[in-house]
């Protein structure tokens, strides 16, 4: 019997139990192989790309000598004294609704009593940090008050005591946007703290 020479080669087809699977040629399980590899690649570079940018303004080195990397949706960190930072975000609203990091010498949190108030803690490195919160009133306007104290592990370089300890503190509108702020600023103590500095995104 002749055969066409451009006819079409018959398709492998093994036999398992009552079924006949058909083995797909080579070339499709490799462009299957391709199609995965690229969508995985796709999905961390869009990981990757969801990066920190680097502060225009960076910490004294008394205070700490790693990179400030801003998380997404905070624009940068100001400076109003010695020690004491500012780091707003889009839900800033004059001292409001930002993270202040006051580098000091005083290792209590003042008032070192607060009736009502609820603790949680994280950790920076090996150290546990406890935060409180509770509702205050700051410059007349009634707010949620969050704020921790602790000694200053962040790598720095020690220049007398006045950055000995870190007081962390958030005075938010609402539970809510301290639940947004909350994660920022323990990111940002624990990348502090680990010498870490992430890619730069442009702004």
């Amino acid at each position: 019997m002749h055969i066409a020479e451009n006819a079409t080669p018959p398709r492998t087809v093994m036999s398992v139990g009552s079924f006949g699977i058909e083995v797909a040629p080579r070339r499709i399980i490799l462009l299957r192989l391709i199609s995965v590899f690229l969508s995985v690649t796709a999905a961390f570079a869009i990981c990757s790309g969801q990066t920190k940018k680097r502060s225009a303004i960076q910490w004294n080195r008394s205070d700490c000598t790693s990179p400030l990397m801003l998380p997404d949706g905070f624009y940068d960190l100001s400076q109003f004294g010695k020690g004491q930072y500012r780091i707003d975000g889009k839900m800033s609203v004059g001292h409001f609704n930002n993270i202040y990091m006051i580098f000091q010498a005083n290792g209590a949190l003042n008032p070192e009593v607060v009736s009502g108030a609820t603790e949680s803690t994280f950790m920076v490195k090996d150290r546990k940090v406890i935060w409180r919160s509770y509702k205050t009133v700051a410059e007349g306007r009634a707010v949620i008050r969050k704020e921790a104290l602790m000694p200053n592990i962040l790598p720095h370089e020690k220049a007398g005591s006045s950055s000995d300890y870190i007081w962390i503190r958030m005075d938010a509108d609402s539970q809510q946007i301290l639940d947004q702020l909350t994660p920022a600023a323990e990111e940002i103590l624990r990348d502090c703290a680990e010498g870490k500095a992430e890619a730069v995104i442009s702004r």
